[in-house]
């Protein structure tokens, strides 16, 4: 069958309506058409004439003709026995224009479907399908539109849900906004099981998280054993920081639903190690997260927030070589990495550095033991380091960022300052910030610390008391209420009086 990119077509063709019309003892006369299409004899226009000309008048078996042909897919004979039913009509057939409509469907012609549909409501404003199927194929066309064809079957049946068709087609039209306002207006608890779904679905899509698990639980105290719902409720829970509630859906879709309703994908394994993750239980987070990567993706960028997130987890662990090995899949993954991105495997290279620092006093160690672990931290660093230069000349933009974090690593290497090792960056930095008009509290943030490394480094190292003061007094006109610096500026400037 022709692929139609309009919708499904089972969907569309389900709850073929027909209108009133005479009956005139033609059952038997339908059931026989049914089987004549079924024995596909040779001459089956020949004998479809006989019934023409016997049910000429009666437009409600010549629909019904045409809807048995439909469902063999032989569509040429269902529009015949369309066109034999609005002349029997004189045009006024609802149900003939609406198995026009159904056979423009199959032909992927939306328009002349959403046209027929239109005729079929002119003849019979009370046709509920209609409205959902011309609302159906016209969301392509004008999603609007669709909604306002919908709006008009509220006026004319204000008994009807409307709402509920409203929020299906915005939803499958990708109107998330406007699907969820038509839900809201439905009370959580009359809502249908796909309502519940969908509704859902545009909640979390749209981060309105809180919101999301009170309608998908809402929808699991009616529907407790339907997969989707809990799936949504599993990645509600774990974005609202619900932890132990998530683990429990994650749970019961892994384990406690039927198996032949559980499709599990690497996302489910994502939110249910994010959640374990999220209540400190790291070890079996990884589990899941090496368990979501087993998953064969025709494109591996898929992999990528699994791996993120598996970082997070050994971060937590306090692991950091495996933190920045998983993170480095993360970046080598993600289709557009960011200056962010990439700042956060500086971020863990640093962290990583840091957790090397040496206990002097701790007596189970050995010179020798010290000064290998201290060498460890001194080649963390420097990879820390190296980690910033790539991130400047990957990003420029970030410049002032990435000079500030090696004056920082540099400055944890050089800790005595007798190296000047950070001077340099910490000086450049200030060139760059200086250069701006207006800074945000960051960029301030950079220019104090920058400072202040060489108000130190001057007064310490250089032993040059004027210098010191110069940058003391840069700090002031950032910090002007600070009390500490006003100090330092005060004994400064009496030292090289």
């Amino acid at each position: 069958m022709k692929q139609i990119k309009y919708l499904f077509v089972s969907a569309l063709l389900m709850g073929f309506s027909t209108a009133a019309l005479a009956q005139d003892g033609t059952a038997a006369d339908i059931a026989a058409v049914k089987n004549l299409i079924k024995s596909k004899p040779a001459d089956l226009s020949k004998q479809m004439n006989n019934f023409y000309k016997k049910n000429k008048k009666n437009a409600d078996n010549l629909v019904a003709f045409g809807q048995a042909f439909l469902e063999v897919q032989d569509t040429a004979n269902a529009a015949i026995a369309a066109q034999k039913a609005i002349e029997a009509t004189k045009g006024k057939c609802a149900n003939a224009y609406m198995l026009l409509g159904d056979i423009a469907v199959l032909a992927d012609n939306g328009g002349k479907a959403a046209q027929n549909y239109e005729m079929a409501i002119l003849n019979d404003r009370n046709l509920v399908e209609a409205y959902r199927k011309y609302a159906t194929i016209y969301r392509k066309i004008d999603p609007e539109g669709a909604v306002a064809k919908l709006e008009e079957l509220r006026q004319v049946r204000p008994d009807y849900p409307v709402d509920g068709l409203i929020g299906h087609i915005s939803y499958i039209s990708q109107r998330y906004s406007t699907a969820m306002d038509a839900f809201s207006r439905i009370p959580l608890d009359q809502l249908r099981k796909n309502d519940y779904i969908e509704y859902g679905f545009c909640c979390y899509l749209a981060k309105k998280y809180e919101k999301g698990l009170e309608v998908v639980t809402t929808g699991l105290q009616k529907f407790p054993q339907d997969a989707t719902l809990t799936r949504l409720a599993l990645f509600c829970g774990t974005e609202t920081g619900k932890f132990q509630d998530a683990i429990g859906y994650a749970d019961a879709l892994f384990n406690k639903l039927p198996k032949d309703s559980v499709n599990l994908s690497e996302l489910d394994y994502l939110n249910y190690g994010n959640a374990l993750s999220g209540n400190k239980q790291f070890e079996e987070a990884i589990k899941q997260y090496q368990e979501g990567l087993k998953f064969e993706l025709d494109d591996p960028s898929g992999h990528a927030n699994t791996y993120a997130a598996m970082s997070e987890a050994y971060k937590g662990l306090e692991d950091y070589p495996n933190a920045i090995e998983t993170y480095k899949k993360y970046l080598d993954l993600s289709k557009e990495v960011s200056a962010n991105d990439y700042a956060g495997l500086g971020t863990l290279a640093m962290r990583y550095a840091r957790s090397l620092a040496v206990d002097e006093t701790n007596t189970a160690l050995t010179d020798a033991d010290k000064a290998a672990q201290k060498q460890a931290q001194l080649d963390a660093f420097k990879n820390a380091d190296q980690i910033y230069v790539d991130l400047i000349e990957k990003f420029p933009s970030v410049k002032a960022y990435g000079l500030y974090q090696r004056g920082m690593v540099n400055s944890n290497i050089d800790a005595d300052m007798s190296q000047g090792l950070a001077k340099p960056f910490f000086e450049e930095v200030i060139s760059l910030l200086n250069e701006q008009e207006e800074l945000d509290a960051q960029g301030k943030r950079y220019l104090e610390t920058s400072y202040r490394y060489l108000m130190s480094y001057n007064y310490q190292v250089k032993k040059d008391n004027k210098a010191a003061l110069e940058c003391a007094q840069k700090i002031l006109e950032i910090k002007p209420e600070d009390e500490g610096i006003k100090q330092v500026v005060e004994t400064l400037s009496k030292s090289v009086k």
